[in-house]
């Protein structure tokens, strides 16, 4: 982008048409180094949106325009981090899921196994949410995720878990 300076500049002082000018340039940039980072294309957009909102919130800060790329960059590569090291929080919360109750064994057990194969970000707000009896609100101060995230995640999550019911003739499949 020629003059990057100038429209970092103008996004400084409140101009929204230059920030989004200057994040259209470094969509496909940002996309391809969160890939990196991350397997699941929602998770990649989840961190983009982040780092968007971030950058936006915190351009002002950014004493030199010119470093505005390896700004943005740091602040994807933090969210990229952070991200991952809630995977492996998740990872610790879920050993110590309870066993979820059912009238049905056999559905204790499948449930238990859909969950299981869940990624850990969409496992613990379904965990949290429907075993746990939390809020998305609660969930949300829990996991130190924005409540947009935690709704997007348990709607993904439900999906993901309906999708792999179909798919194994499970639960949704038993008339």
């Amino acid at each position: 982008m020629k003059d990057l300076a100038f429209y970092v500049r103008k996004a400084q002082k409140g101009d929204p048409e230059a920030f989004v000018k200057i994040m259209q340039e470094y969509e496909t940039v940002l996309f391809n180094l969160a890939r990196r980072f991350l397997r699941e294309e929602e998770d990649i957009k989840d961190v983009l949106q982040e780092t968007t909102i971030s950058a936006y919130e915190n351009i002002r800060k950014l004493k030199q325009p010119e470093y505005f790329h390896t700004w943005l960059t740091r602040i994807l590569i933090n969210k990229c981090k952070r991200f991952l090291n809630k995977e492996v929080f998740f990872e610790e919360l879920t050993e110590q899921t309870p066993r979820l109750s059912s009238e049905h064994p056999e559905e204790q057990v499948e449930i238990s196994e859909l969950l299981s194969n869940l990624a850990p970000h969409y496992r613990v707000p379904l965990t949290l949410y429907y075993y746990g009896g939390y809020s998305i609100k609660e969930i949300s101060q829990l996991l130190e995720e924005p409540v947009g995230t935690i709704k997007a995640r348990l709607s993904r999550g439900k999906r993901k878990l309906r999708n792999n019911c179909s798919d194994e003739g499970g639960l949704y499949h038993h008339g």
